[in-house]
């Protein structure tokens, strides 16, 4: 198994608000990406809140999928609470971040994520994304009032339409995949999925090279057209994983 990950402000943006979470082993671990807003320290403060809660969290983590799932929603909730109080001491109206997260236990996968940090798989060369952004255009999208070339161009498509702290309550949205055939599993924010791409995210992590080149690969390609946002990964291969 490699483990790879890297975060970086971009090419436009003054400072980071991303923060990035990756432990584990071939058994068992864990992978998260924050992608904080709010300006001033409220986006990188509510994104590092998330990845400390999981963090602390990590040790106590559970193998078996409801468990899991349940986990995963009991800490985006503490989080959420956490950035809440914050956001009120600090009197700050704006204050959020998006998140994504993959645990994997033995054969078992447990995708979590609020917003539009996003994770790929790639499974046999060919690149999925597992998860469904939490979007202004996406959602316009699923209701056929939008074409996949009219998203692309929108004038609101970085407005998100659920965030961790932004509201009293967070739902999350939890997937459980068994026995998954993966051999790399991709977590990023925006800074890479807005600028990269799906081709040519595919293209890179078929590469034969180590993972953590690939990420290094990949956030140059992010900065090479225009790196607007922050960008940050957190990159999986199972390639000492037992397949079915």
């Amino acid at each position: 198994m490699e483990l790879a990950y890297l975060t970086t402000t971009g090419k436009v943006r003054s400072k980071n608000e991303d923060t990035v979470l990756l432990v584990g082993d071939a058994t068992q671990g864990l992978a998260v990406v924050a992608d904080g807003m709010g300006g001033h320290a409220a986006g990188e403060t509510a994104s590092a809140i998330v990845k400390q809660t999981f963090a602390e969290a990590y040790a106590d983590m559970p193998s078996r999928p409801m468990e899991l799932s349940s986990w995963i929603e009991r800490l985006v909730k503490e989080a959420n609470t956490q950035i809440l109080r914050f956001s009120q001491v600090e009197n700050l109206s704006i204050v959020g971040t998006t998140m994504a997260c993959v645990c994997w236990s033995d054969d078992l996968l447990v995708i979590g994520h609020v917003g539009d940090s996003r994770v790929y798989a790639l499974e046999a060369g060919h690149l999925k994304q597992l998860t469904d952004d939490h979007s202004y255009v996406n959602m316009l999208k699923q209701l056929g009032e939008l074409s996949e070339a009219e998203l692309e161009n929108h004038p609101r498509r970085n407005v998100i339409t659920r965030s961790v702290g932004s509201n009293e309550s967070v739902d999350v949205d939890i997937q459980v995949r068994d026995a998954p055939d993966y051999d790399i599993v991709l977590v990023c924010s925006d800074g890479l999925s807005d600028e990269v791409p799906h081709e040519v995210i595919e293209r890179l992590l078929q590469e034969d090279a180590p993972l953590d080149t690939i990420v290094e690969r990949l956030v140059s390609e992010a900065n090479d057209r225009g790196g607007a946002d922050n960008i940050t990964l957190a990159a999986i291969r199972f390639k000492e994983r037992e397949r079915i």
